[in-house]
């Protein structure tokens, strides 16, 4: 059952292929995307943490050692897609731009790569660029993914088909129409953590809390204002998402993207406890889990 002072913890990484084959950005060689995601886990481990990869096909199959390592560790592999860096790059436009047929056909092939990547079944999803439309989530759920982090709360950026203005900041079951009211459907949406009152990208995208978007100092504050504002309005379902990539090397202990990860983890607990809240390490599954559980107890 979930608790009302509960807060779910959850880091994330999106792992993309090396920038050359990637358009959309990824890391520079296959050997710093390996250091990122060891070091990003070894992080979470330190701290008692768990985290989702979200993960695109062929990165899933360069590092498929490391992957069906780190789910017996309780990780989470999940679904990460951007049309232009999958195969051959045959698809241009980012997936909001597709139509239910055209997304449906694609996230077939995708999931095809995936599963033979790695020998298992994707349940969990989160576009490039949190790129959607209202087909999205309808597909997801016909395609078998019942749960992810698809969205960031009051993104206007058209030009990646990714406009969250009012979409709900807080995790909850997605309609099959439309990605903006909830209804039946057992999609479950986990959005990332924003500061809605202070955006980037000249104004088209709240500041996130993304490693690399900000310094340590920026991302407490971020913390504690999305504490403080869960806390206060009483929001039934406590979460804090954290979103970083595999273009940085966590594995160097002393350097500054290791620390800024350490010092946001330390403070996720510390400032939870602050406010009186249990902090619970999660993945996007587990917290889908855990909600379920407690609306039939």
């Amino acid at each position: 059952m979930v608790a009302r002072e509960d807060i779910f913890i959850i880091f994330t990484m999106d792992c993309e292929r090396i920038r050359r084959y990637s358009p959309p950005g990824g890391p520079e060689t296959w050997e710093l995307s390996e250091c990122a995601i060891r070091g990003f886990s070894e992080v979470m481990e330190e701290n008692d943490l768990l985290a989702t990869f979200f993960i695109v096909p062929e990165t899933a199959e360069r590092h498929r050692a490391l992957w069906l390592d780190l789910m017996s560790r309780g990780f989470e592999l999940a679904v990460h897609y951007h049309p232009q860096s999958f195969r051959g790059g045959e698809w241009k436009d980012y997936l909001g731009g597709y139509s239910y047929q055209e997304q449906k056909s694609q996230l077939r092939e995708v999931i095809k790569d995936w599963t033979r990547a790695l020998g298992i079944k994707p349940e969990s999803f989160r576009p490039g660029n949190v790129s959607a439309n209202d087909d999205t989530f309808r597909v997801l759920y016909e395609l078998g993914f019942r749960q992810g982090s698809v969205s960031v709360p009051e993104r206007n950026l058209p030009e990646y088909k990714a406009v969250w203005v009012g979409a709900n900041p807080y995790p909850h079951h997605t309609s099959p129409s439309n990605r903006l009211i909830e209804g039946d459907m057992d999609f479950f949406e986990v959005p990332i953590t924003i500061d809605r009152e202070r955006r980037v990208w000249q104004g088209k995208d709240p500041l996130e809390l993304r490693v690399e978007f900000a310094g340590l100092e920026d991302h407490v504050e971020t913390i504690e204002k999305w504490i403080r504002h869960l806390t206060e309005t009483d929001i039934p379902i406590k979460h804090l998402v954290v979103i970083t990539h595999n273009f940085f090397d966590y594995s160097d202990d002393s350097g500054e993207m290791r620390k800024r990860l350490e010092g946001i983890a330390r403070y996720a607990y510390e400032i939870s406890e602050e406010y009186g809240l249990n902090p619970v390490p999660s993945t996007i599954k587990q917290i889908h889990i855990e909600v379920d559980k407690g609306s039939k107890s």
